[in-house]
């Protein structure tokens, strides 16, 4: 007999440990024989913007049916968003309708369909929606359940204010790295980077620079990234936080 595959569950926010365990709970409760991978739980905090940009670079390492569980809510509890589901591309995603979804729509968008979920939980937590709604509503479409969905104008949705790239490091990993909102194929070879005052060479591969020189590169799902060659680019800049950057044509 053959065993049905699963598309996995994925979780994307801007909050660690205790908090993504409580959400894991949830899905274990609702589908516990669903595979649940981690992909993110530092998005740069409260930034839904940037937490746009990173969640669309990621989606296609994912096959078609993956439920992305995303929560990046910074007006959690309150009446500025809805809590929706959006089908997009082939892929779910769940979360708050604030506009962290945009850049998924933008480049998966076509014939791309809104939800808002309207079957809520009598009890819920006013500023733990990842627990109490979008943990299970992830499970329960793990399981092909779309009860509880009420359609909505995928045009209310969108945040036309957010920039198809993103000026500005919008994730740093632990060796340094700086991940940037831009999508390398936007630019050509006549652009240059800037940060923090720094024109930095753009390099095919970290071999190609010097030992602890830095430089920026398209990483492996098409965005730039500006490394150091054996070193750690926010240590070397002595930067914090996510700067924004600028962008010459020479």
């Amino acid at each position: 007999m053959s065993v049905p595959i699963l598309a996995p569950i994925v979780l994307f926010c801007d909050f660690g440990l205790p908090y993504t365990g409580q959400m894991k709970a949830q899905l274990f409760a609702g589908a516990p024989h669903v595979p649940v991978i981690d992909l993110f739980h530092d998005v740069p905090a409260h930034d839904i913007q940037a937490g746009s940009a990173l969640l669309a670079a990621h989606v296609r390492d994912f096959p078609k049916g993956t439920i992305f569980a995303s929560v990046v809510d910074p007006g959690v509890g309150s009446d500025q968003r809805k809590p929706g589901v959006v089908f997009a591309g082939g892929w779910w995603f769940v979360g708050p309708l604030n506009g962290l979804f945009e850049h998924v729509l933008r480049q998966f968008g076509e014939d791309a369909k809104a939800f808002e979920i309207t079957d809520l939980p009598r009890v819920t937590s006013q500023t733990f929606h990842g627990r109490d709604i979008f943990a299970p509503q992830a499970a329960r479409l793990a399981l092909d359940d779309r009860t509880g969905l009420k359609p909505l104008d995928i045009t209310t949705i969108r945040e036309s204010a957010f920039a198809d790239d993103v000026k500005a490091v919008i994730y740093s990993d632990g060796f340094g790295n700086l991940m940037t909102g831009i999508r390398a194929r936007t630019l050509s070879e006549r652009h240059t980077l800037e940060i923090s005052g720094r024109r930095l060479p753009r390099y095919r591969t970290f071999s190609d620079a010097e030992p602890g020189e830095l430089f920026v590169y398209e990483n492996a799902v098409g965005l730039l990234e500006i490394s150091a060659n054996q070193g750690n680019a926010r240590e070397i800049l002595k930067i914090s936080g996510f700067p924004s950057l600028k962008i010459t044509e020479v």
